[in-house]
């Protein structure tokens, strides 16, 4: 018996379509965050009264838009989704209701039809144009009580085969953490897509092309049965140590059915450890092409079963054992589900079959393992793709959490804690940096690797050898004595994040608004933020205001004054000030940057200044550069002068020949350095001696008494070996063309030792 009358059948088709023409010109439409409008002109005005705002005018019209409301914008977005994934039936407006009780009243609106070959999707969808957290309790009541009825109503138009699948979908809202919005909608078998799921769809709609279907797929209906009818294979059984596993070839298109890639994305993050990158697409084409021109890949794609319930376990029934061998041959059954072959490696090769001609003549040897561990699946992945040099290092560094929690070293341990915190920064919505993180696949504006390098040099991590703590770990937010060292990373974890979050509330609020991408979210402040921190709450410990035993909050309330006073800085800074420190690149920018933020606290609390503070301060000076740079000139030109003598005292008036090819190389810079006009006999190469030649002459003569008194210099470090007593020339090198190296007060009482020490040998 029917569900709907034919009436309302044709009212529901009136708001879809399948046409191809209308519906490139809906996305097109769609796919603009702006409403545009064709009036006469004449009518101009009353638009702009409604928003719009004139982009082009002829003599008769007038081209108009206006920025679309969140929610329109976001339901076209989602309608461009789907289009984009490949579905060709959608609806037209957001004019359609569905009749889902027996009542006329029993009607809903619905935001987003799509209709595929396997299955129809139906999307609420809520939108807020800021971030606002609420409560979706009513909203998610109603589809719960309208989702049975329009399930019918959509199997009797498009086919009782399709299964249908209700997603809620949000954009800039925040689920209230008292509520149970979200076990809500898994109990009533509502997919929820927020702002992290949407990005994730998208960059696989990039990444996938013309196979995104099939991801897009597992991620929807991961564990459901595709049908009750199980896939059989030929194949051998074996084990590695105690981990079983299977060889046998697969069709293509069988595999792209039930395979599922865990990529490293906060969408996934229930089924971590993840470890996938998103495909590249110029690879996919690639292989595609290479597979259609005849062309083969020899070795095995390496997959996991992963059965969550007993329905989905994998069967095998040998057939005899192979008598040579301890591997045993039979059939292997397969459940026909989604999402339950996990792809450890291989993904470019059975996606690039997706748009192949070939995805069902071919077939694809797999070695399949069972109900393996995420740990060792990644601990594969890491082996295989390390030998390749394919793992990026910013991957790395987000993988260091599962690779090295449980780590029976100490240094390992305290990687997968910092990358575990900068995790949680970014994952938590309630906090500042929710979603400005790039983790794993998830791009954001701010790197991982600023954040893990601060972190390493804040002190808020203790540092660690293999089994032992180093350093100062006064100052660190972590518990050495606790043995369990689960609970105290867990611990750990917990306290920095709220502390570092809670400095990042403070800044966030007093740095004026436009300053946020300068000096809060970007990758040099990053390094400098979290680093002062670090240096911030060792001052604190070490003048008794907080002790390791004070509460986050404790901690917070002293830090904050100091944090106050750098966010006033920042926004009083000069233009000169601004263009001076966003100048800053190379190596060295992000220390300065930190030294900068440094500065900036001391000059309103001069208690507050770190021994790296002084020396960067005295670097800075120019009283203390001059003189240095002084005494360095004339120092080299006194070891010139005694090098001459010593070598006329041993040589005689022919000295010069015992340095003959110094000499040459001299003259032949000279050469590169004048005019063709110039004559070579103007200059005296000895104007051209470098340092490195100074300390060759030197060395080459070392055994005369004259030389080894004179240029044997203690200044504080190792003084056994020749080259230990000669290090000193490098203090006094100054490479043509390079900017001359920063120096500190130390460095100058080092170059007047020097200094002193020749100047007993000119006198004598």
């Amino acid at each position: 018996m029917a569900y709907l009358t034919d009436f309302q059948v044709d009212a529901i088709r009136a708001h879809m379509t399948g046409e191809k023409e209308l519906l490139l010109k809906k996305f097109r439409a769609k796919n603009s965050p702006y409403d545009k409008i064709s009036v006469p002109i004449g009518e101009m005005s009353a638009y702009e009264a409604l928003g719009f705002k004139v982009d082009d005018t002829t003599k008769k019209k007038a081209k108009m838009s206006r920025r679309k409301a969140a929610s329109k914008e976001f339901e076209d977005d989602i309608w461009c989704m789907f289009y984009k994934l490949g579905f060709r039936i959608l609806n037209t407006d957001e004019h359609l209701e569905v009749q889902w009780g027996p009542n006329p009243q029993d009607t809903h609106q619905l935001d987003v039809v799509a209709v595929g070959d396997d299955a129809i999707f139906v999307v609420e969808c809520k939108a807020a144009e800021e971030w606002k957290t609420r409560s979706f309790k009513d909203d998610i009541d109603v589809m719960s009580k309208y989702k049975e009825g329009i399930t019918k109503a959509l199997r009797q138009i498009y086919g009782s085969e399709k299964r249908v699948k209700f997603i809620f979908a949000t954009r800039k809202c925040r689920v209230q953490q008292t509520g149970n919005d979200i076990e809500r909608l898994k109990a009533n078998d509502i997919y929820y897509l927020n702002d992290n799921t949407y990005d994730y769809i998208s960059n696989l709609i990039v990444s996938y092309k013309d196979s995104v279907i099939y991801q897009f797929h597992g991620l929807m209906f991961k564990d459901e049965l595709i049908n009750k009818e199980r896939i059989c294979i030929p194949a051998l059984q074996g084990f590695m140590g105690t981990q079983k596993y299977y060889l046998f070839s697969i069709e293509p298109s069988t595999l792209l059915k039930i395979g599922f890639v865990l990529h490293r994305t906060r969408v996934n993050d229930s089924m971590a450890p993840t470890y996938q990158r998103l495909l590249v697409p110029s690879r996919l084409k690639g292989i595609s092409k290479f597979i259609d021109g005849g062309g083969y890949f020899p070795n095995s794609i390496i997959i996991n079963f992963s059965a969550s319930q007993e329905n989905l376990k994998t069967e095998f029934r040998p057939l005899g054992n192979t008598l040579d061998s301890k591997a045993k041959f039979g059939m292997l059954s397969i459940p026909n589900a989604y999402g339950i072959a996990y792809i450890i490696d291989g993904q470019h090769r059975v996606y690039g079959y997706a748009s192949s001609k070939q995805k069902d003549n071919n077939t694809i040897p797999v070695v399949a393992f069972e109900n393996m561990p995420s740990e060792e699946q990644l601990k594969i992945f890491m082996e295989i793709n390390e030998n390749q040099k394919a793992v990026k290092p910013s991957l790395r560094l987000d993988l260091e959490e599962d690779l090295y929690w449980s780590s029976g070293r100490l240094d390992s341990r305290m990687k997968a804690l910092r990358s575990s915190i900068i995790k949680a920064l970014a994952a938590d919505s309630n906090n500042v940096l929710y979603n400005k993180i790039s983790v794993g696949e998830d791009s954001a504006q701010l790197q991982f690797k600023p954040f893990n390098t601060a972190f390493s040099k804040s002190g808020l991590i203790p540092s660690a050898s293999q089994s032992h703590w180093t350093g100062d770990t006064d100052a660190c937010i972590y518990d050495i004595e606790e043995t369990d060292a689960d609970r105290a990373m867990k611990d750990s974890r917990r306290r920095i994040t709220q502390f570092v979050n809670n400095v990042y509330e403070i800044l966030e609020e007093r740095l004026e608004k436009e300053k946020h991408a300068d000096y809060l979210f970007s990758n040099r402040a990053t390094f400098a933020i979290i680093t002062i921190i670090g240096s911030l709450h060792s001052f604190l410990i070490g003048i008794g205001t907080i002790n390791k035993r004070s509460s986050i909050s404790e901690r917070t309330v002293a830090i904050k004054p100091y944090i106050e006073e750098l966010a006033n800085a920042l926004n009083t800074l000069s233009d000169e000030e601004s263009a001076s420190l966003k100048g800053a690149l190379g190596q060295g920018a992000d220390t300065y940057w930190l030294r900068i933020f440094q500065t900036l606290v001391n000059k309103a609390y001069p208690d507050y200044n770190p021994e790296e503070l002084v020396l960067f301060k005295e670097t800075q000076d120019e009283s203390i550069q001059k003189e240095g740079q002084e005494l360095k000139d004339g120092i080299r030109n006194t070891v010139k002068e005694l090098i001459f003598t010593f070598l006329a005292n041993i040589h005689g008036e022919k000295w010069e020949n015992s340095i003959l090819s110094i000499r040459h190389e001299c003259e032949g810079r000279i050469i590169k350095s004048i005019d063709e006009h110039e004559s070579i006999e103007d200059y005296d190469w000895k104007d051209w001696l470098e340092v490195s030649d100074l300390k060759a002459i030197i060395e080459k003569n070392f055994s005369d008494e004259s030389f080894a008194s004179a240029f044997s210099i203690n200044v504080g470090d190792a003084f056994k070996t020749k080259k230990e007593k000669l290090a000193w020339l490098s203090k006094i090198d100054q490479p043509k063309g390079k900017k001359p190296s920063a120096l500190t007060r130390n460095d100058i009482n080092k170059l007047w030792l020097i200094n002193d020490h020749l100047s007993n040998f000119v006198e004598s």
